[in-house]
């Protein structure tokens, strides 16, 4: 799919970055990752199209569906603990890893 404005694209992409020192700075909190998480996926969403390897890739990266060992909450609702492979600082190692990938692959 190509990107109808690239650097529109990449200047939401790194905003979305920037924000990643925020999310560290809070603790992380849960909720804060969410909303972080959710326009992330807007963005790329907009961006990339649902169905792109772009989306995918971010996902695989940040989003784990379904409950965890000793994560509390049904589905995906619930709350994250922080540390821990699937815990939000290491979501955010990785989206932030994907996200200055697909930033620079644009313009």
């Amino acid at each position: 799919m190509a990107v109808a404005n690239p650097e529109r694209a990449k200047a939401r992409i790194e905003h979305q970055i920037y924000l990643i020192g925020r999310l560290r700075g809070s603790g992380p909190n849960p909720i804060d990752y969410e909303q972080w998480n959710d326009r992330t996926m807007e963005v790329l969403v907009a961006t990339f199209g649902l169905a792109s390897a772009e989306v995918a890739e971010y996902e695989l990266a940040s989003d784990i569906r379904g409950r965890l060992p000793g994560v509390r909450g049904i589905g995906n609702n619930m709350t994250l603990n922080i540390h821990g492979p699937w815990g939000i600082t290491s979501r955010l190692e990785r989206a932030e890893l994907v996200l200055k990938k697909l930033a620079a692959g644009l313009v």
